[in-house]
């Protein structure tokens, strides 16, 4: 069921490539996040998100790059003091969400994203 891939309680993921990232990926309140294949990403809303919070002056900078390190991420933001933010995964590893932490060994999620389907790929990725 794709509701118990959601949460960040599932067992962690590794994700060893930018490619396994590519694309885009949202929340359930329609906040996104594009992957490019450099390592790089945009988002949109993540300044309403639980991560606004915790990352001053995020709200007009909300792109940055993702260096990968196994079963998370570190995350850096361009122009935006957010020290400390990594990208987990959870689920399988066909099939995983990515959540925004400051702790990505015990968890504690701010927001999880899933990828959205490409409307060319008939079997499609996991959709929120």
């Amino acid at each position: 069921m794709a509701f118990l891939l959601t949460s960040c309680s599932v067992y962690p993921v590794e994700v060893d490539t930018v490619d396994q990232l590519a694309g885009v990926w949202s929340d359930f309140d329609g906040r996104t996040v594009e992957f490019k294949d450099d390592g790089t990403f945009t988002a949109q809303g993540l300044d309403e998100a639980g991560i606004g919070a915790q990352c001053s002056g995020i709200a007009a900078r909300q792109h940055g790059a993702v260096s990968l390190s196994g079963t998370y991420g570190e995350v850096t933001f361009d122009g935006v003091d957010c020290e400390g933010m990594s990208l987990a995964f959870y689920g399988s590893p066909s099939s995983f969400v990515a959540c925004f932490t400051r702790d990505p060994v015990s968890g504690g999620c701010t927001d999880e994203f899933s990828r959205k389907a490409d409307p060319g790929d008939p079997g499609g990725a996991p959709t929120t």
